[in-house]
């Protein structure tokens, strides 16, 4: 997966400080999520600190502006018009993580027809941006903090090839400046044998997962679903 980082720096004549974590070279080092089965009652207990403030950004010149406590960023709004040609089409505003004081943003850019994103976080306190790789061509999804505050697990199902997905935690410390928090890479899991529906936390070290497989009944796919659950390795944990 390329990383546009050029179009993450097209924001109108400001240079912000970035960094870029979720590389799978990083997290082939590190210690992986081993999954267990779990219930639906399991799940259903489970915390869910998916507190996204949804927000409406302001507008101005075809730019979303983003208050931080450096002053206001602007980022070229993304464009659905079907007559462009490739190229950086703009940034599409997902909300608000009040956990992480920090917006969640999606640059998207398209090449050879084909289109490519990414998953941005922009710190509400300092402006400065995290963008989250990810292992295919379209952005991870939203991240979720743990209770704590910690870590941030988050999925993405792979486009091309049904029941696969790849799972990430990043872990959260505190940064030098100009970054107030630095994420970086923690644990993580692949397989072939399901994609995720849902992810939730359990407790400050412990994920659980809302997952599917497509199975054709009656010439339609259908969701089959299962839980599986999973504690950050021992080795790491705080």
């Amino acid at each position: 997966m390329l990383i546009f980082l050029f179009s993450i720096n097209l924001v109108y004549g400001q240079s912000i400080p970035n960094l870029t974590v979720g590389y799978g070279d990083r997290f082939d080092i590190l210690p992986k999520l081993v999954f267990n089965t779990a219930t639906i009652e399991d799940y259903r207990k489970a915390f869910s600190s998916n507190h996204i403030v949804n927000k409406t950004p302001a507008v101005e010149s075809k730019n979303l502006v983003i208050p931080t406590g450096k002053g206001k960023l602007k980022f070229k709004k993304y464009s659905f018009s079907a007559d462009q040609g490739d190229g950086f089409r703009g940034w599409e505003y997902k909300g608000y993580l009040p956990e992480l004081k920090m917006h969640i943003l999606v640059s998207n850019h398209v090449s050879e027809s084909l289109g490519f994103s990414d998953l941005v976080l922009i710190d509400s306190t300092n402006g400065s941006q995290h963008t989250i790789a990810s292992i295919g061509d379209g952005a991870v999804e939203i991240p979720l903090p743990s209770p704590n505050g910690y870590f941030l697990a988050y999925y993405y199902n792979q486009v091309y090839t049904s029941n696969s997905c790849f799972i990430g935690v990043l872990a959260v410390r505190k940064g030098k400046a100009p970054f107030r928090i630095k994420l970086s890479e923690y644990n993580s899991f692949e397989t072939d044998n399901w994609a995720v529906e849902d992810i939730r936390w359990v407790d400050n070290t412990t994920i659980i997962i809302k997952a599917y497989t497509l199975k054709k009944i009656d010439n339609e796919n259908s969701k089959q679903f299962a839980y599986y659950i999973a504690r950050l390795s021992q080795e790491n944990t705080k």
